[in-house]
Formats: structure tokens, sequence, C-alpha cells
């Protein structure tokens, strides 16, 4: 259950970063509303921002889980 958590947040994360990226866009990648922070009207930048600021914590959680489930190769010597 753990794994598809951080699958579905890995996903969320891209869509975030995604969705942020072409919206961005059809502002002509303009910063000029960048400090209105309205509900109605959320810059592009900031969902860019939360898609990246998820992305890193997502990404370490899985390679440390990687990590842990590795089996450990014991050389014994007789």
């Amino acid at each position: 259950m753990r794994q598809t958590f951080r699958y579905i947040m890995l996903t969320l994360s891209f869509a975030f970063i995604t969705y942020g990226l072409l919206a961005w866009q059809q502002v002509n990648f303009s910063l000029a509303t960048m400090g209105h922070l309205n509900v109605t009207d959320l810059h592009p930048v900031l969902m860019l921002i939360f898609g990246l600021g998820l992305i890193t914590p997502t990404l370490a959680e899985l390679i440390r889980a990687d990590r842990l489930e590795e089996p450990k190769d014991s050389h014994e010597e007789n």
C-alpha cells in the first residue's frame, strides 16, 4: 500500500509540473500576476513549484524503500 501511495504521489507531482509548464506557456511565460494570490487566479508557476517540491521527497522515499528491500549478500567464509 505504501508503494502504491508513493507512485501516486510521483504521478501527481509530474502532473503538477506538466500543468504548470503548459499553463505558464498560455500566459506567454509572464510573471505579471505572480503577486496576486487569489484562490480563483493562481499563477501557473505556483503549480510548477509545488510539483517540483513534491517530487524530491517522493523520489527519496522510493529510493530508500528500494534499498531496504534489497536482499543482502552474505559471503560466509568456511
